[in-house]
């Protein structure tokens, strides 16, 4: 039990998984140049890392909630995403400033991530069941305000954000991705609330008989993934110009797959922001090199679906030998 409480037997699974993950990734650059000689070109670099930001947010938010045990898990944060865009491009369309209307985009983010904590924590809906009712319920509302027809006519300097480039590089990337990213790994690993968080996924029973509020800390990250979820949703109307009601249509289910494969236990309790943000790369690689070597989808999805697959068992493999250790 000693080792829990130090922190080795968390940090050292983690650190040697990203290791591997780090070496996962250079394979798959690897293979996917060797597909397809466009994927060499200087320009592939940042196309790649357009599409990094939106999903990013996404899996950052799953790694939270669940890192905090439960076991929880957020399937509405695609649908989340949605219906934030529309709501921000429905106030546009009254007059309201596109940064104003962004603003309360946010807010609704965290009142519908706060709305699916309520219903997990609260009334004690199972997380899976909860949160897939309120997928169809904020993707179908979505689409039944707008008729299934995307919503534009964005000023052209709203695109900053998602068009935008400094140094070469995305302004989404770099202005908001790695900012959140920094910030969420300082607050794991630096903070009490990192510390409680991880405490609540390894035993939430003992969290609570030393005094932490464990309901109210697993609704605070159900917020965050809705805040997070927000912010992926103005930088993919940033990047369009306009807000479609079928934005996060599949993300949730790609942001499960990369917190999972990025080191984050399923049950909670051992994760962390490095793993994700090489799992986000890894998957995005894999999706842009396939899509150069002109690879149908479906292929794409069966090999995220097979890495997922060694990854939960190689997860379970180091978890069960930390268990066996303490």
């Amino acid at each position: 039990m000693t080792s829990k409480s130090t922190g080795l037997s968390v940090t050292d699974p983690l650190r040697a998984r990203l290791f591997m993950l780090l070496a996962l990734w250079v394979v798959a650059i690897i293979v996917m140049a060797l597909l397809s000689p466009y994927f060499w070109r200087a320009s592939t670099i940042p196309y790649l890392l357009q599409y990094v930001p939106i999903l990013g947010l996404l899996g950052l938010g799953q790694t939270l909630v669940i890192l905090a045990g439960g076991p929880g898990i957020d399937l509405s944060v695609g649908s989340i995403l949605s219906l934030v865009g529309v709501a921000v491009g429905a106030l546009f369309s009254i007059g309201v400033d596109i940064w104003i209307a962004s603003a309360i985009g946010i807010v609704l983010g965290a009142a519908l991530g706060c709305l699916n904590g309520f219903l997990v924590n609260v009334l004690r809906i199972p997380s899976l069941m909860a949160t897939l009712a309120t997928m169809f319920a904020f993707g179908g509302f979505a689409l039944a305000v707008t008729a299934g027809r995307p919503i534009g006519g964005f000023p052209a300097s709203f695109s900053w954000l998602g068009q935008g480039h400094t140094f070469g590089l995305p302004n989404a990337f770099v202005f908001v991705l790695l900012p959140v990213a920094l910030i969420l790994h300082v607050m794991l690993t630096r903070t009490t609330v990192g510390r409680h968080i991880v405490a609540c996924g390894n035993d939430d029973r003992a969290a609570h008989l030393s005094g932490l509020n464990v309901i109210r800390l697993r609704i605070g990250l159900y917020t965050l993934s809705g805040v997070l979820a927000a912010l992926g949703s103005i930088i993919s109307m940033s990047w369009f110009l306009a807000a479609r009601p079928d934005a996060g249509r599949g993300m949730e289910l790609l942001a499960v797959t990369i917190a999972v494969l990025g080191g984050t236990h399923i049950f909670g309790g051992t994760g962390g922001v490095p793993g994700t943000i090489v799992a986000i790369l890894i998957v995005t690689t894999l999706q842009i090199g396939l899509q150069l070597a002109n690879i149908s989808a479906a292929w794409q999805l069966g090999l995220i679906g097979m890495l997922l697959i060694v990854s939960v068992s190689r997860l379970s493999t180091l978890r069960f030998g930390q268990g066996a250790k303490s």
